[in-house]
């Protein structure tokens, strides 16, 4: 049960991007490394994690549950979750103390203008090339844009924007 739960905390730690990019990892733990689970078994795992509303990541309770049962379950689940929560409390814990000091008000008002920065560029770099192929496409998308923001029906873009992609279509 301790190999268990070290080895989710582990996966908890490592999961950054999601439930989805720590798969492989689970994967590796649960099938290569310890023999837990079979292929078989680890793909039913995969499909129910899917199959329920919650993050990926409850596939822990399903290798908890092959490895030691209700408590196995209960272990994994846990320990996949402990990591994240608490660095998260901590996050929130260190903000609402700082909240009060200018210093960490103006490195907010930085941070958030250096985020719209990087997505800007990331923008930029995304759309080059599809500017370069297609520059009627981002043409055709700001037409959109500024016909939704002056209160165009939607139904009528759509319908305007079909009529157009069929005439030019046919060309």
């Amino acid at each position: 049960m301790l190999e268990l739960v070290l080895r989710f905390l582990l996966i908890g730690a490592l999961a950054f991007g999601g439930g989805q990019a720590a798969l492989p990892l689970v994967e590796r733990l649960a099938v290569s490394d310890t023999g837990w689970l079979t292929s078989s078994q680890f793909a039913v795992g995969v499909g129910l994690a899917y199959a329920t509303p919650g993050p990926v990541l409850i596939l822990a309770a399903y290798v908890g549950f092959h490895v030691g049962g209700l408590l196995g379950a209960l272990a994994a689940t846990v320990a996949v979750f402990a990591v994240p929560v608490t660095l998260s409390a901590t996050a929130a814990h260190v903000v609402a103390r700082l909240s009060g000091s200018e210093r960490f008000r103006a490195f907010g008002r930085f941070a958030g203008v250096a985020a719209v920065g990087l997505l800007g560029a990331t923008l930029v770099f995304i759309a080059e090339p599809l500017v370069t192929a297609q520059p009627a496409l981002i043409l055709g998308a700001a037409v959109v844009f500024v016909a939704a923001r002056r209160g165009a029906s939607p139904v009528l873009i759509l319908a305007v924007s079909a009529a157009i992609g069929g005439l030019l279509g046919a060309l």
